[in-house]
């Protein structure tokens, strides 16, 4: 199972979310949710206290009124006026002026509310302030009204732009009780106005009345009084003493609380828009929401450059580290932090700066060992070329020549001078810089040797002689390659040597001179070896297994280090191709300017 890399400005924006988001969300939802029931609870029993204190006081106020009329039923004007046939007309008139100035004008004052104050008896007879043509028209459709109240509040009519509530008192026969006339009373509906108007409902919110029937008796828009409560009314609230509930319509919400008067059986209901009640609530969760959000981006921005600091230090630390990794250790880290990062900074340069203090012993080390290895081998040439006298070596070959010539012998005469020549180049110093011409007229030499031994012998010089003065070369290292392909593509496989071929062509780096023979090379496993030794100068090869002591000293390897020490990378060995068909090597050659060629400085 593969585990998920997640990285750490991930994981801190994940917690953030988890642990500071999300629950101040769901905290904020919460209260919110508990904050807005809560204030529709208060706003309900509040509305509640209110219709009710609204109904204790039309209750008064009618029942006040009702006081103030029932002297009426029992007054002796009245119970006569009662008696009076329409026949009676001179009674009729002394009594009805009696109780227009007694009675009504008593009822009346200090009652600005009155609007018409009229008295109906069974006989057809009445005392009104209005007109006779009206009293009898609305005297005759109360009549027709079935009510078995003494005290009844009728309803709003309107009389013009003036909506009155009409109320109706019974009289009663004081010896038969029964039915005698009715007291008809029109109020206007200024206390009714003056009660309801006093009580505040919000800004926005009021109060109406309906009575029983559904019609509205009071509403703060005047068109609807009289008119016909809402439908939904008839629904929720008439057949109901009290109560509370939210409708809707048209996408508002209101809030509507009813009380039941149980003295009027109006219903007074109070209706407020839930935006009113809700709107602080509102308001300061705005507030509080625009707080949370500022105080997350700012927690997020903090958050977040904390993170991109510790983010991008650790980020370029991983980089530094895969630069290190891959051999750079010249990098150094800032060092300026003084948090924890700093210090992985610091730490990672004391290891740069340790590691490369360690490379370069173990290279100094590896350069002083081969240079032991290269002066241990001089030293045993230098043994061996001792051993022999150069001047004795030299005087002998002289006598062999004058001998070869005194007796005409030639190719001994040659051989003579040619060895004279080859050993007097050999016992130069090996490590000192030469052209490549003189290196080339040496191998040539020894070339010259061989071709005595082997007449049938190939040998052939495919380079510019000019292109040969403005190369470099280190002093025995040809011959060493050329004798490498006698002894080891020729002599080692019992083959005839056929073939010598030496070119030489030059490219970007220097000079690229190619010895190529026609014998049996090595295993393609053993070329990848030396080739390999050569690119990193490590001595693997073990092509040279089985040579003496003093041919290993000269062998390819000791070849390739000592032009490496002396030129550097990339000069040096290279087998181009080993097989059965032959095997080519490479030698690469720095050059020297055409100016010192010249000159003939030393090199």
């Amino acid at each position: 199972m593969n585990k998920i890399n997640i990285s750490i400005r991930t994981q801190l924006i994940t917690l953030f979310i988890f642990f500071v988001c999300i629950p101040l969300l769901v905290f904020g939802k919460l209260w919110y949710d508990k904050s807005t029931l809560f204030i529709e609870k208060s706003a309900i029993n509040f509305n509640e206290q209110i219709v009710k204190q609204v109904n204790g006081h039309l209750n008064d106020y009618f029942l006040e009124l009702e006081r103030t009329t029932f002297p009426l039923i029992l007054h002796p004007l009245i119970q006569e006026f009662m008696t009076l046939t329409p026949e009676q007309t001179f009674e009729r008139f002394m009594i009805t002026n009696k109780i227009q100035n007694e009675l009504l004008q008593q009822i009346v004052f200090g009652r600005p509310e009155m609007y018409s104050f009229t008295i109906f008896s069974n006989q057809g007879l009445s005392v009104s302030s209005l007109g006779s043509s009206m009293v009898e028209k609305r005297y005759q459709a109360y009549l027709d009204m079935p009510s078995s109240e003494n005290y009844s509040l009728l309803g709003i009519r309107w009389e013009g732009n003036t909506p009155l509530l009409t109320i109706i008192r019974k009289f009663k026969d004081a010896s038969t009780y029964q039915t005698s006339g009715v007291l008809i009373i029109d109020l206007r509906l200024n206390v009714i106005s003056e009660i309801v108007d006093q009580i505040e409902v919000g800004d926005t919110g009021f109060l109406w009345i309906a009575d029983a029937q559904g019609q509205m008796i009071y509403h703060p828009d005047k068109t609807k009084m009289g008119a016909k409560a809402p439908d939904w009314y008839s629904k929720q609230v008439k057949n109901l003493d009290k109560g509370a509930f939210i409708h809707s319509e048209h996408n508002v919400k209101d809030l509507l609380v009813f009380h039941k008067s149980s003295y009027t059986d109006w219903i007074i209901v109070s209706q407020v828009p839930i935006h009113e009640l809700t709107a602080e609530l509102i308001s300061l969760r705005n507030v509080t929401i625009w707080g949370g959000l500022a105080l997350v981006l700012l927690v997020i921005i903090i958050i977040g450059g904390f993170s991109l600091s510790l983010t991008n230090g650790l980020s370029k630390l991983q980089r530094l580290m895969r630069s290190a990794e891959n051999g750079n250790f010249f990098i150094t880290a800032p060092e300026h932090h003084g948090n924890e990062v700093g210090s992985l900074y610091r730490g990672f340069n004391k290891m740069v700066r340790e590691l490369r203090r360690l490379i370069d012993e173990v290279h100094t080390s590896q350069l002083r060992e081969k240079e032991l290895v290269i002066k241990q081998r001089e030293s045993m040439l230098k043994a061996l070329q001792s051993q022999i006298n150069p001047h004795f070596l030299y005087n002998t070959l002289e006598m062999i020549n004058s001998y070869a010539i005194v007796e005409g012998v030639a190719p001994i005469s040659r051989m003579s001078i040619a060895l004279a020549d080859l050993f007097r180049y050999s016992i130069n110093d090996s490590m000192k810089i030469v052209y490549l011409q003189d290196e080339l007229e040496h191998v040539r030499t020894y070339l010259e040797i061989q071709k005595e031994r082997f007449p049938y012998l190939d040998i052939d010089f495919d380079v510019d002689k000019r292109m040969i003065t403005h190369a470099k070369a280190v002093r025995l290292t040809i011959q060493p390659l050329v004798e490498n392909s006698f002894r080891h593509g020729y002599e080692k496989h019992r083959m005839k040597p056929v073939y010598i071929g030496i070119t030489c062509e030059r490219n970007e780096n220097g000079y690229l001179l190619r010895i190529i023979d026609k014998g049996r090379g090595m295993k393609r496993e053993t070329m990848d070896a030396y080739n390999d030794s050569f690119m990193n100068d490590t001595n693997t090869s073990s092509g040279e297994a089985g040579m003496d002591e003093a041919l290993t000293s000269i062998g390819l390897w000791n070849v390739h280090q000592r032009v490496r020490l002396l030129f550097g990378p990339p000069y040096g060995l290279q087998i181009i191709q080993s097989n059965e068909q032959g095997t080519v090597i490479q030698m690469m050659l720095p050059g020297v300017s055409e100016e010192s060629s010249k000159r003939g400085e030393d090199l």
